[in-house]
């Protein structure tokens, strides 16, 4: 075999590698429909605990009372930074100590996490796709 065929079998096979292993990243990246139930909204309300405003998705903690004043505290993640900002969601936008209400896409093990699908911030109803 000559060295450049062999070089040709080197490149290709890394090339192979990356594709899977990038390919395998994205999957895991995206699997939303196996962590949250697509089928299913909870409309949350509560007050902000806090704030991770930061890529690949940003999150929230949100203290959520129930009827009998028990208190829970959801994980809600959230679109990408990019996402937030260009429908005018600023970290300057949301801080601890306020009222959130927000429509989520439950976590499948009934653990108190989702996936926010609608957010209602300043008086607006901001729709947030799964990016």
């Amino acid at each position: 075999m000559s060295s450049r065929t062999a070089r040709l079998l080197v490149t290709c096979g890394l090339l192979v590698v990356g594709l899977v292993i990038t390919g395998v990243a994205l999957q895991a990246h995206h699997a939303v429909a196996g962590v949250y139930d697509l089928n299913k909204e909870v409309v949350l309300e509560g007050v902000l605990k806090k704030l991770n405003f930061t890529n690949p998705h940003a999150s929230i903690e949100l203290s959520v009372p129930d009827k009998d004043g028990k208190v829970t505290d959801w994980i809600l993640t959230t679109a990408s930074v990019t996402t937030l900002t260009r429908e005018g969601i600023t970290k300057a936008a949301m801080k601890p100590g306020e009222k959130l209400k927000v429509t989520v896409l439950p976590a499948r093990n009934g653990s108190p996490a989702g996936f926010i699908r609608n957010l209602q911030l300043g008086g607006r109803d901001i729709k947030l796709q799964i990016d």
